[in-house]
C-alpha cells in the first residue's frame, strides 16, 4: 500500500477490485500521523469490509507508531510502508466475501487486534488461533489499520457482530483491550477468588469491571491514594496504595490472583506483590512492561504460578461481548473525532488514564 495525497480522488470500487481508502498515516517513527489515502487489497471470498464508525486508540499503537521494542518488527515500517493503526473498530459491514455468512452488508460489527489465522493448526483447533504460527494483525506488518474510513480483513471469522444491547464507542476497547483482561480473568479465576487489579489505566478499568461482574472479590491496587473513589466506582471491593507498606503487608497471603495491568516502559519492583498472594496463587502479567526478576526460591515454598496473557481467540471475544451484553458493561470512554488523532495520541502518551479515548468518524 502506497500513500498518496488527498488530491487524488476517493476510489469507491467493488470487493473483488483493490480500494482507496482515506487514513490516518505515519511516514516514519514517532512521526505525526497525516491524513492520506492508501489503497488496500481486494476482498477474497471470506473477507469483510467496514466502514469504521469508532475506533479505540490503544497502547499498542503508540508503540507501533512509534516503533517500539519489539513491535519494531512488526510496523508498517518494516516492510517499507507507513504505519496505520487502529485495531479496535465498530461500524458497518459494506461488503463480503461469497463465503461469509455470519454477518450480512448493512449489519453493525467489530474487528480487534487478530484478523486472521490457519484455522489448521493444533491451536487454531483448540480455540486459542491467537497462538497460531500464522497469526495476522490488524494493523502490523504493512495492513492498513481503521485509522480510516474503511477497514478490509481477509479472514471474515474474525470480524464479529456486536449484539443490540452493546453501545458501540463503549465496545470498541473492548475489542482489544476489553478482550486482553477478560482472556485471563475466565481462564484463570474462578467465582469468589480474591483478585487483585494491579493498574488503573486503559487496561485496569475494564479488569475491575469484569472482575466484580464475574463474581469475584475485587482489590484494586494502585500507587495512587487519589484513585481510592474511582476504583470502588468501577466495582472494585477493597483499594490498597501499594506505595503504603503497611496497607501491603496487612494484604499479604489473601489474593488468589493478581493481574498486572501495568504499561510502562520504567523497571517495576514487583517482588513486593508476590508475597500478596496465596499459596498456588498466580500473577499474571497483560501490561506491557520490562523484563522482571523474581525469588523463584521463596515463592516455591507456596508454589506461586507467573504467567502471561494475551487477546485470547474467537470463543473469548464472542463470550465477552455476549457477556457485556447482559452485564451492561461497556468501557469508560472519552469520544474525539478522527481528526483530532495526533492530539490524542499525545495525551495518552503523558497521562494514565482510567478511559480510553474513542475516535469517531462521521
Amino acid at each position: 500500500a502506497t500513500a498518496t495525497s488527498l488530491s487524488k480522488p476517493h476510489i469507491c470500487g467493488p470487493m473483488s477490485a483493490p480500494r482507496t481508502v482515506k487514513c490516518w498515516a505515519a511516514a516514519k517513527p514517532k512521526a505525526a500521523l497525516e491524513e492520506v489515502c492508501m489503497e488496500v487489497p481486494s476482498l477474497g471470498p471470506h473477507g469483510v469490509e467496514l466502514r469504521v464508525q469508532f475506533c479505540g486508540l490503544c497502547g499498542s499503537d503508540v508503540h507501533l507508531i512509534n516503533s517500539d521494542g519489539g513491535y519494531a518488527d512488526f510496523t508498517g515500517f518494516a516492510v517499507g510502508k507507513p504505519q496505520v493503526c487502529g485495531h479496535e473498530v465498530i461500524g458497518i459491514v459494506t461488503a463480503v466475501g461469497e463465503e461469509v455468512t455470519h454477518v450480512k452488508v448493512g449489519e453493525r460489527a467489530g474487528i480487534g487486534w487478530q484478523n486472521g489465522a490457519c484455522h489448521e493448526c493444533e491451536w487454531c483447533k483448540k480455540g486459542d488461533e491467537q497462538l497460531c504460527a500464522s497469526v495476522k494483525a490488524t494493523c502490523c506488518e504493512g495492513n492498513v489499520g481503521a485509522f480510516a474510513d474503511y477497514v478490509r480483513i481477509q479472514d471474515g471469522k474474525f470480524c464479529f457482530a456486536i449484539p443490540e444491547a452493546c453501545d458501540s464507542a463503549q465496545t470498541a476497547p473492548l475489542l482489544c483491550g476489553g478482550q486482553t483482561v477478560w482472556t485471563p480473568l475466565v481462564q484463570q479465576t474462578k467465582d469468589g477468588d480474591k483478585v487483585g487489579i494491579l493498574g488503573l489505566g486503559g487496561l485496569g478499568h475494564m479488569a475491575i469491571k469484569f472482575a466484580s461482574a464475574l463474581g469475584r472479590e475485587v482489590t484494586a491496587l494502585s500507587g495512587s491514594a487519589s484513585k481510592a473513589e474511582e476504583a470502588k466506582a468501577l466495582g472494585a471491593h477493597a483499594f490498597v496504595a501499594h506505595s503504603d507498606q503497611s496497607q501491603l503487608d496487612a494484604l499479604a497471603g489473601t489474593l488468589d490472583f493478581i493481574l498486572v495491568t501495568l504499561a510502562t516502559t520504567q523497571t517495576v519492583d514487583f517482588s513486593k506483590f508476590f508475597p500478596l498472594l496465596r499459596p498456588r496463587g498466580t500473577i499474571c502479567f497483560v501490561g506491557m512492561c520490562p523484563p522482571i526478576t523474581a525469588d523463584v526460591f521463596t515463592l516455591g515454598f507456596t508454589m506461586n504460578n507467573i504467567t502471561t496473557s494475551n487477546t485470547g481467540g474467537r470463543k473469548e471475544m464472542e463470550s465477552m461481548l455476549a457477556f457485556c451484553a447482559e452485564k451492561g458493561i461497556g468501557a469508560s470512554v472519552v469520544l474525539r473525532p478522527m481528526d483530532e488523532v495526533n492530539a490524542c495520541l499525545a495525551e495518552l502518551e503523558s497521562a494514565k488514564h482510567a478511559k480510553r479515548f474513542v475516535l469517531t468518524r462521521d
